[in-house]
């Protein structure tokens, strides 16, 4: 019976994708473009590159973030990343790192210690605090909110000398697998507009794959890093829970920065880097990692000679799409690449407990939010009736996105909430953890998909959105995943996979992100294919 389910779900689910997909691609029939390629050396060089130039004088930090701010004006209107922009500030506080630097009070080698991101312009996500700026969690709940106080994360790249030029776009409350909402709009994929950058932090995506950022942060509940950098060909790393600090994300710490609520939820979260060049995932982990023992391994040399390669294939779970065989093709292509330069042989595994994922990662991540509404409102609660307010969505008169109100809506419906599944839930994610346990240990990795499909075209993802199983898992186990670029399939659109280790490997996941790049020349630029 369970096996003649699972192929009654694929057969409806394989209709409704190919429905939805003919659907919108008459609605966008030509009108997806590219953005320009990138030409200005300056935005071709890593962050790791740039803050040495600056550092030693060769460039200056000013020329730098002139150089963003034009690309950033050149491609924003084609793609909607950004949600504030913050250059003047930006450009005087270069200015100070040039007089600083060219005054010489402080030795290269001392700068390169206290301030490894001396001088470099950075791009974060609307969901996380920075200090003067909007904090509007994506939603018009907030949209009067200015935040008195730095997140966490945001506050240690500062220290480190980081300059903050835009926050970017981001779907409301972080609550999509698309960027887009009532407050900031619809962000588009710097490779085909008419396709999304995913999310939550698609706004990240998009920007820096087009050459508008460097470097930037995210958060990640359910592959809120990994879907978009899947989407537009970069790089992105979930830390191993509790290895950066995810304090300041709005959802779900609260609107008062002195409030000392810690939400549940938060033990799944984490909030990490996003990049063009991996040797940046190493300069950035070095500032948000926590435990001094993690932090020192960054960057340390690995001899893939003793690693040990996994690789997962697919996850067989109702509602699932098959992954696309070009999807399949780069991940054996990488798994084999260990295997012809180091003769180190990769392993397939398969992990039939997974058969339940979404439910379960449904069900964890529902417990975890306890109080639904408070929650997501960060303590405000709603003025108005939220169920009257998702009819009025469909006359597009609602305060809050459609998917906001579904989620609040329709969150504990009976036929997929059950409170008696909790025991069997949570039990059966221990279970996950074991066997996930018994294959990965400090050299070991494991390679396996992102998601099956590459980026849909706008309003697509929710047909896709039973794949998200391939990320949510790994935010219930907490394990450290790098999502690295592995090419373009027949029609010009990035792919990538994840890279997973046990906890607390983040150094060897990024190395080998490191590696993957030099062997598959990880990103490239939108308008070059």
């Amino acid at each position: 019976m369970k096996i003649l389910l699972y192929k009654a779900s694929q057969v409806v689910s394989a209709v409704l994708r190919f429905i939805v997909h003919y659907v919108l691609a008459l609605r966008y029939c030509g009108k997806g473009k590219h953005v320009s390629a990138v030409n200005n050396p300056l935005l071709l060089k890593s962050a790791t590159q740039l803050v040495q130039e600056i550092r030693e004088g060769k460039v200056k930090s000013a020329d730098v973030v002139k150089a963003y701010i034009l690309r950033i004006i050149q491609v924003d209107r084609h793609i909607n990343a950004t949600a504030e922009r913050c250059f003047e500030e930006a450009l005087n506080r270069a200015m100070e790192v040039d007089f600083m630097i060219a005054s010489r009070r402080f030795p290269p080698d001392q700068l390169a210690t206290e301030m490894p991101l001396l001088g470099v312009p950075i791009s974060v996500n609307v969901l996380i605090r920075v200090k003067g700026c909007f904090s509007t969690g994506a939603s018009k709940l907030f949209d009067y909110v200015i935040a008195k106080k730095d997140a966490t994360s945001v506050a240690l790249l500062k220290k480190a000398g980081a300059i903050v030029l835009v926050t970017t776009n981001a779907p409301e409350m972080g609550l999509n697998f698309e960027t887009r909402s009532k407050l900031y709009g619809k962000c588009c994929n710097p490779y085909d507009t008419s396709k999304t950058s995913g999310g939550s932090s698609g706004g990240e995506g998009a920007l820096i794959s087009a050459g508008g950022s460097i470097l930037g942060l995210g958060d990640d509940l359910s592959g809120g890093l990994r879907i978009p950098a899947h989407f537009t060909g970069i790089f992105a790393h979930k830390p191993t829970i509790g290895l950066a600090p995810n304090e300041g994300v709005l959802p779900p710490f609260r609107l008062n920065p002195s409030d000392p609520y810690v939400p549940q939820i938060q033990k799944y979260m984490s909030t990490g880097p996003m990049c063009r060049y991996a040797e940046d995932l190493v300069t950035s982990m070095k500032v948000l990692s926590i435990p001094g023992e993690v932090r020192m391994k960054f960057g340390q040399q690995v001899d893939f000679r003793r690693l040990k390669v996994y690789y997962m294939m697919h996850i067989q779970s109702p509602f699932v799409a098959t992954v696309e065989e070009e999807i399949k093709t780069a991940l054996r292509n990488a798994a084999s690449h260990f295997e012809h330069k180091y003769n180190v042989i990769p392993q397939e595994v398969t992990m039939p407990s997974l058969f339940h994922a979404n439910r379960c990662v449904f069900n964890r991540l529902l417990v975890a939010l306890d109080d639904l509404k408070d929650t997501l409102t960060c303590g405000k609660g709603l003025q108005f009736d939220e169920k009257r307010d998702i009819i009025k969505g469909f006359f597009g008169k609602s305060t809050l996105s459609f998917m906001t109100l579904l989620i609040m809506n329709c969150a504990y419906l009976p036929m997929w909430w059950k409170e008696f599944l909790k025991p069997y839930f949570e039990e059966l994610a221990n279970e996950w953890a074991m066997e996930f346990g018994t294959i990965l240990d400090e050299d070991t990795v494991l390679l396996m998909p992102t998601l099956p499909s590459y980026a849909p075209y706008h309003s697509g993802m929710f047909v896709l959105a039973p794949g998200t199983c391939y990320t949510s898992i790994f935010n219930i186990l907490g394990l450290p995943v790098t999502q690295c670029p592995l090419g373009f399939n027949r029609h010009g659109l990035p792919h990538g996979i994840q890279i997973v280790s046990c906890k607390n490997n983040d150094p060897l996941t990024i190395a080998c992100a490191v590696e993957l790049e030099k062997a598959f020349g990880g990103w490239k630029s939108p308008g070059l294919l």
